[in-house]
């Protein structure tokens, strides 16, 4: 009998080329979050603006929308947090409809393929944000919550539904 031949070895060839691009760890934008005091900073993608969105939880919310920070990027970016443990980082799809964006609840990003995590030399949490999908990054410690949403462009793509 003949063995099936798997495409499994060619996803892995695709996704492990992901893997190996060098990363820039220059800073296009750093901050100390007002509520946990996390440094947090972005790298290895072009910052196209740091407008806040507007944002809600499910679309049958009958709240106000909140603004909420966000910071706008052409590339892969890459996210790096210090004086954050990993389990203090939540990672969370928003989907962009038009001028909202909405906490997509109906599955979570998943490691190793939309976002590679890594330590750094120092103890920074890194991030880099493989797909073109808009993440939020909610970080809860003792001291408080902060969140941190980044919306990503690349060769011309969005994760936009309009």
């Amino acid at each position: 009998m003949k063995k099936p031949y798997c495409i499994v070895p060619l996803c892995l060839l695709v996704l492990g080329g992901c893997a190996s691009a060098p990363v820039d760890t220059t800073p296009v934008w750093s901050e100390q979050l007002p509520e946990t005091g996390v440094q947090m900073e972005l790298s290895n993608c072009e910052l196209l603006g740091e407008e806040p969105v507007y944002y809600t939880l499910d679309r049958d919310s009958t709240e106000k929308w909140r603004e909420k920070p966000a910071l706008q990027t052409k590339g892969v970016p890459v996210v790096t947090l210090w004086g954050v443990t990993e389990d203090e980082v939540e990672l969370r799809y928003v989907e962009n409809i038009d001028t909202l964006y909405l906490y997509y609840d109906r599955v979570m990003p998943q490691q190793d393929l939309d976002y590679i995590k890594t330590e750094t030399a120092d103890g920074g949490l890194q991030y880099r944000l493989d797909t073109v999908y808009n993440f939020e990054f909610v970080i809860t410690t003792p001291d408080g919550t902060d969140t941190m949403i980044i919306t990503c462009e690349r060769d011309g793509l969005t994760d936009t539904a309009e």
